[in-house]
């Protein structure tokens, strides 16, 4: 890849994952899942997942249902690998704060974690997340993520 190609490739990819904090973040996670392929995997390092945009969705759709939820993702140093033409990996920083309710609220990050991803170019010419982990480094005392990645759907 050249210069401009590799230019061109991290905006992409930014531009994927400020969606992913923006749809997140503005009451529209019920299209989180559409940003990763169709058998994408989102999960935590310490071993729970979701595969699949079905279960994704389903996880995100469980956590609507528990009510109003306030908060913003700001990811920041972007590191990028390109493996190839349609695939790379990419590491970033999150800084969340998120809280139960409608603001205000208070501000006090409730998790600094490392978001370790893979991308891969889709045949539509789209970007998305074939896989996406989340290792949490730094806590708020008592947090806990409210979406049950690999929940399975209620009858």
């Amino acid at each position: 890849m050249d210069r401009t190609e590799l230019l061109l490739l991290r905006l992409e990819i930014e531009s994927l994952n400020a969606e992913f904090a923006y749809l997140i973040d503005h009451d529209m996670s019920d299209r989180v899942a559409d940003l990763f392929t169709e058998d994408g995997v989102y999960g935590r390092s310490t071993g729970e997942r979701s595969e699949g945009r079905e279960a994704i969705r389903e996880s995100y759709r469980q956590r609507a249902n528990r009510g109003p939820r306030t908060a913003r993702h700001i990811f920041t140093n972007l590191h990028l690998t390109v493996e190839g033409p349609t695939r790379v990996r990419g590491t970033t920083i999150l800084t969340l704060y998120a809280e139960d309710g409608l603001p205000p609220l208070p501000a006090e990050p409730m998790v600094i974690a490392d978001y370790d991803d893979i991308y891969e170019l889709c045949d539509d010419d789209k970007w998305r997340y074939r896989q996406r982990i989340i290792t949490w480094l730094f806590t708020r005392e008592n947090a806990a993520s409210p979406l049950a990645l690999g929940a399975k759907a209620r009858s």
